[in-house]
């Protein structure tokens, strides 16, 4: 049986959810099975069946889109402990939504892939490129955190 990826996303002017999408496909060519999702679709139960997560989100006054933030936060119900996780998004002037984030995720007891991957406005091909490998050490770390 595959394992699953759910990646959840905030996106203000669409470059983060190009992001997303380059990371489900390169964890779809690394043999996940991918849940995709904007944050206006998300359910509880996207995150706990899943063996990983990756959250996206644009960085919003300082810190991470507040309906992002808020449902990350509700994340601390549910048990997450030992599977990967990950944050990502695109920024225009700090980018500090992604480490954000990517602590919360640390403090629930995830395996995080550090640090997070940022990319400065609309990702090019290289950075669409820096998404896809994302996607397919998702796919490693699972494996990884398997054997251990």
């Amino acid at each position: 049986m595959a394992k699953k990826l759910t990646i959840l996303y905030g996106t203000g002017f669409g470059n983060t959810g190009l992001m997303a999408k380059a990371i489900a496909e390169g964890a779809t060519n690394a043999g996940l099975e991918v849940i995709l999702k904007k944050f206006d679709e998300v359910s509880p139960g996207d995150v706990e069946k899943a063996d990983a997560i990756a959250i996206g989100l644009a960085t919003y006054k300082g810190a991470g889109m507040p309906r992002v933030i808020e449902y990350v936060k509700s994340l601390a119900k549910v048990p997450l402990k030992g599977k990967v996780g990950t944050a990502f998004g695109s920024y225009g002037w700090s980018g500090e939504g992604p480490l954000v984030v990517s602590d919360m995720l640390s403090s629930y007891g995830m395996n995080v892939i550090e640090p997070p991957l940022r990319i400065k406005r609309i990702p090019d091909e290289e950075g669409l490129d820096t998404c896809r490998n994302l996607g397919k050490a998702i796919a490693e770390h699972i494996k990884l955190h398997e054997e251990i």
